[in-house]
């Protein structure tokens, strides 16, 4: 009797899932005839699982035009995981990852004051290699990483960055003039990515790439970098496949639909 009530207490879960599985931003609201034949159950059985739902604020029906919606109850729950889940938590995993399949060092950053501040680096298991502090500040102009992040910036946002921090030279490659940075944060954009190219230490290349939030916003950078000699022409294409891979990962993982699709899409 124990497993027999345990079994339809899973499927009654399973059927209330379901449900709530229905609705999208392209049909947010569904007739019970509609909900019904989506999920394949009686209406009856229907009904009675959207009068439970509805109790708990999971889905609500409209007096207007007897269709039911999404309730507030989800979007409470919804909005739990949205704040409470940092971007650092979500790229730890994949960004350790990419650190041991490229076998060069994985690091994630923000924008904070015109400068990149370094918040997760995960080296590789090799005695040389290159290595940010947790928390070292850089310049952007000059870095993969900050110039992913100064693409996501507006044209007033990128001057107000530029008349506060400048566009010191760093190497005979750096940027050094906003009409040449303009240019090239245009194709960063274009292609979504960049690389630094010896520009901000002689001997030293970074991949970069960003990662977007639920609102498909540049909510951070995340990059692969290491010796110039092994970031050439035949290992740039592997090396960027994979960084832009990692960042769809994260991207998916803070809730930006169009990843979530492209991963769907890639598992299918």
């Amino acid at each position: 009797m124990a497993t027999t009530s345990s079994q339809y207490q899973v499927r009654a879960l399973e059927r209330a899932l379901q449900i709530l599985g229905s609705f999208s931003l392209a049909e947010p609201e569904l007739s019970l005839s509609e909900l019904s034949m989506a999920t394949d159950l009686a209406p009856s059985t229907t009904l009675r699982m959207l009068s439970i739902l509805a109790q708990y604020g999971y889905v609500e029906r409209s007096a207007a035009t007897d269709r039911y919606r999404i309730g507030v109850g989800m979007f409470e729950r919804g909005s739990i995981y949205i704040q409470t889940t940092t971007v650092e938590a979500q790229a730890k995993v994949p960004l350790a990852d990419l650190a041991r399949e490229c076998n060069q060092t994985a690091s994630l950053a923000v924008l904070d004051r015109g400068e990149i501040v370094h918040i997760a680096v995960f080296p590789p298991d090799r005695a040389i290699r290159y290595y940010a502090p947790l928390g070292q500040r850089e310049m952007a102009h000059c870095t993969g990483l900050g110039k992913v992040l100064l693409s996501g910036l507006s044209d007033q946002e990128l001057d107000e960055v530029v008349d506060q921090r400048g566009l010191p030279g760093r190497t005979d490659r750096t940027i050094t003039t906003i009409a040449a940075l303009r240019a090239h944060l245009r194709r960063v954009r274009e292609q979504g990515y960049a690389i630094d190219n010896e520009e901000s230490v002689v001997g030293l290349r970074c991949i970069a790439a960003p990662i977007f939030d639920d609102r498909n916003r540049i909510a951070a950078a995340m990059s692969a970098s290491g010796s110039a000699a092994e970031f050439n022409e035949e290992t740039i294409p592997g090396l960027l496949g994979a960084i832009k891979r990692t960042a769809g990962i994260i991207s998916a993982r803070l809730g930006n639909r169009v990843h979530q699709r492209e991963l769907v899409d890639t598992v299918g």
